[in-house]
């Protein structure tokens, strides 16, 4: 069953497992959702991989190769400041007290966390016609209309925690078994504060991820 939350500035409202909240919430809220592969048993791994002070990043409107991560030290028009640091840094923080142990990637870790973040941007053109409008005849007077174009934007962008297991491989690939989807970090009015406590809610809704 999924979990939903609603992360706000001031407070968190605990949603259980109610209906997906709409699009309003989405856009005013950080709206924490998590689910997992029920058939798990979390306690049966001991360690976990995650890069540090880099995320993937996906922009639908940036063909640019080089904007498709976020850390500190990379190029790029996205390269994210301490927001990187900040998230895998509460990631780790959780993983640590659910009781796994971090380990380097050619460690032969259990389980590899991904973390990621995918913004879309969308521009909308409507043309509007005015009918009326002065002219010049034979004097002053009403003449042709005109019309004018308006370009509106749209900007969302959500914050993605995947947990893959590596350990027991599906098929020769490593298989997905919990997601985190954290919305929408463009409208937040704190986004480091609110990311912070948004994975904190994750974990907390996600009792049965622990190694004890």
């Amino acid at each position: 069953m999924k979990g939903y939350f609603v992360i706000i500035a001031s407070a968190l409202f605990f949603w259980g497992c109610q209906p997906k909240p709409n699009g309003g919430d989405l856009v005013k809220n950080l709206v924490v959702t998590t689910d997992h592969d029920k058939s798990i048993d979390f306690t049966k791994y001991t360690s976990y991989y995650i890069p540090v002070d880099t995320i993937s990043y996906f922009n639908n409107s940036d063909n640019n190769p080089a904007d498709t991560l976020q850390c500190t030290g990379c190029s790029g028009n996205n390269n994210g400041g301490d927001y990187p640091m900040v998230i895998t840094s509460e990631v780790k923080s959780q993983m640590d007290l659910a009781g796994f142990t971090q380990v380097g990637k050619k460690q032969n870790p259990d389980l590899r966390v991904y973390v990621f973040i995918v913004e879309t941007v969308n521009l909308y053109q409507s043309y509007n016609y005015n009918p009326y409008g002065y002219g010049f005849g034979y004097g002053y007077g009403y003449g042709y209309g005109y019309g004018y174009p308006t370009v509106s934007e749209t900007d969302q962008a959500d914050l993605y925690l995947e947990i893959f297991d590596v350990k027991n491989l599906t098929n020769g690939k490593p298989t997905l078994i919990w997601y985190c989807d954290i919305g929408d970090l463009v409208s937040s009015p704190d986004v480091f504060g609110l990311t912070t406590k948004a994975i904190d809610q994750a974990y907390k809704q996600s009792s049965y991820l622990k190694k004890q």
